[in-house]
């Protein structure tokens, strides 16, 4: 009989009863936070890569690259050699010595710079030669074999392919046709994502916003149109992430209008064949979020992360729920393996870890 229960007795009845009513109703907000770092610099942050939980390397303008290898307590600061025009957009680190940092802007500007003695000394290994080129971002399936993806040329997507850890990179040559006034955002290097198997999907935007998906490495590609925003140069999709060779997201919208969310975020469960809008709670909300310029999948989770100039929203079950978190924007997000490696940088030198 309960009355004849102790008040130990209670008291831990109590407690398991509010932690199964806790389970059963997801929180309106996850128990995390930004813990803001000082990197040292005040420039805009757009590339970026965890490594791990220690290890974490950033690139931004005038040349600058950053690094830290003890969690974020302190940062490193690298100015590249014969780089210091222009700006780095997207990093790919495998530890805390090898790193590939790839610059931004039209003809020789775009540029792919490599370091294996942790950041001392920097090679220029590919410099974009076509006068209309733009390098957009990278991503790697492992330590030698990556790709990197470009706006078009001559009607093309630019693709190159590395196959020695980013030493020497190649062009390929069958790639796909784009439609004239349909470009990719170098916004964080995340326009492209890859799987295990030779699977890379590339976002555009611009006048269509289309997905192009390889499964052999980028020799060959197959094509989705989205219903994702387009028609204005500012539209489309900017980043894109795949939690296994099946299930992905894409986010962005229209970078001139931030704090709209018309038609800005999708989902695939097909590997990339036909993609369906991600919808808001409520007949009056039928955007997610406002604009997004990131979205990441944590690995061995049900978790996706997405963030914008204006805030942040996660995910804890596939992309079926969503709840804001923080109150900070930022401009890319990386995740170093799991939860306790998740950095995220932006506007002003900003950049924090997730606690």
């Amino acid at each position: 009989m309960i009355t004849e229960l102790s008040t130990k007795s209670l008291s831990n009845f109590a407690a398991i009863a509010f932690l199964l009513a806790s389970a059963s109703c997801p929180a309106k907000e996850p128990m995390w936070k930004w813990e803001a770092q000082d990197c040292g610099v005040e420039t805009s942050i757009r590339a970026l890569c965890a490594v791990d939980e220690k290890v974490c390397w950033f690139g931004t303008a005038k040349g600058t690259i950053g690094r830290t290898i003890d969690g974020g307590k302190t940062w490193k600061r690298f100015v590249v050699a014969g780089a210091e025009d222009v700006e780095f957009r997207d990093v790919e680190a495998f530890d805390s010595s090898r790193c590939i940092a790839m610059s931004v802007g039209e003809g020789k500007a775009s540029q792919i710079y490599r370091t294996t003695d942790s950041g001392e000394s920097w090679n220029l290994v590919f410099q974009n030669k076509a006068p209309n080129g733009f390098f957009d971002g990278m991503a790697f399936w492992d330590e030698q074999t990556g790709i990197l993806a470009g706006d078009p040329v001559d009607g093309r997507l630019v693709v190159l392919r590395t196959a020695d850890g980013g030493a020497t990179w190649q062009p390929v040559d069958s790639t796909p046709a784009m439609k004239e006034g349909e470009n990719a955002f170098a916004a964080s290097g995340t326009h492209l994502a890859v799987a295990p198997g030779g699977h890379v999907w590339v976002g555009t935007g611009g006048v269509a916003a289309r997905v192009f998906h390889s499964t052999d490495f980028g020799k060959t590609w197959a094509r989705a149109d989205t219903p994702m925003i387009a028609g204005e140069p500012s539209t489309g999709i900017f980043s894109i992430a795949f939690k296994d060779t099946q299930h992905g997201f894409a986010v962005g919208g229209d970078y001139t209008k931030e704090a709209a969310g018309e038609r800005n975020a999708l989902w695939t469960s097909d590997g990339g064949s036909s993609w369906a809008l991600l919808h808001g709670t409520g007949d009056d909300r039928p955007s997610v979020f406002s604009f997004r310029s990131c979205v990441r999948c944590v690995p061995d989770s049900n978790l996706v992360i997405v963030a914008g100039p204006d805030g942040c929203n996660v995910s804890r079950d596939d992309g079926k729920t969503w709840a804001a978190f923080g109150d900070q924007g930022f401009h890319t997000l990386s995740v170093g393996g799991g939860l306790n490696a998740i950095w995220a940088a932006g506007a002003d030198g900003r950049i924090a870890r997730l606690r």
